[in-house]
């Protein structure tokens, strides 16, 4: 019973410390216009960790409070009212997906990430265009959605009019996974101490899905 008090406690402390770096992060690299190139940040990366380090509940709250914080920071708004604020229902409930797709199928991207070498860096670079592309396709939604006519042509617009940002955002993916999540996640899966990925059972999988839908439906 202390051993597993002492796991959960170390869970926090992982959750405390992810949720500390994306929220300084995204705050210093948008306020003080640090980005190398537009759309560059580390939440993604960042949400794909949690996945693989917490529980469902603990991983969710990473991207979720990291965006809710830097936003109060840099002040962007996160309130009901205008469509335009209403986008960031999309963006939440996004990085919630690309959670959920991390801790149901965690095992499988985990493998070839072991250890860097050529292959490796290959796959976390897919990886990172993988998620991003899947985000940028359910923000893109979102705008269409909220503030476009619901026909093809205006959907085709904003997914035109989005194609330069979701390129400058594919590429950040790829090198935050590189930089960032190959090397975190080949020292972890080198620590015998450490375990990757949690093994999830029913209990698990139905909060992460419960969470993830509860977003999707007040997107909406």
């Amino acid at each position: 019973m202390k051993n597993e008090n002492r796991f959960d406690f170390n869970k926090i402390i992982y959750m405390i410390g992810l949720i500390v770096i994306g929220t300084l992060g995204r705050f210093l690299l948008v306020n003080f216009n640090l980005q190398p190139f537009p759309n560059f940040e580390i939440i993604m990366v960042l949400t794909f960790l949690a996945a693989l380090l917490l529980k469902p509940v603990y991983a969710i709250a990473v991207p979720l409070l990291s965006m809710i914080f830097s936003d109060l920071l840099i002040g962007n708004p996160i309130y009901f009212g205008n469509p335009m604020y209403k986008i960031v229902l999309f963006t939440y409930s996004g990085f919630a997906l690309i959670c959920l797709l991390s801790l149901f199928k965690g095992e499988k991207y985990l493998k070839g990430l072991g250890e860097i070498k050529l292959k490796s860096i290959g796959i976390a670079a897919g990886i990172g265009v993988g998620f991003t592309l899947l985000y940028d396709v359910w923000t893109n939604l979102g705008w269409w959605y909220l503030i476009y006519p619901h026909n093809i042509s205006s959907l085709a617009v904003v997914f035109s009019a989005g194609l330069p940002f979701m390129i400058y955002h594919m590429l950040s993916g790829a090198l935050t996974f590189i930089v960032v999540g190959l090397p975190v996640i080949t020292y972890l899966s080198n620590k015998t101490t450490i375990h990757l990925p949690l093994e999830l059972d029913k209990k698990h999988k139905i909060t992460a899905l419960l969470i993830t839908s509860i977003l999707i439906l007040f997107s909406i």
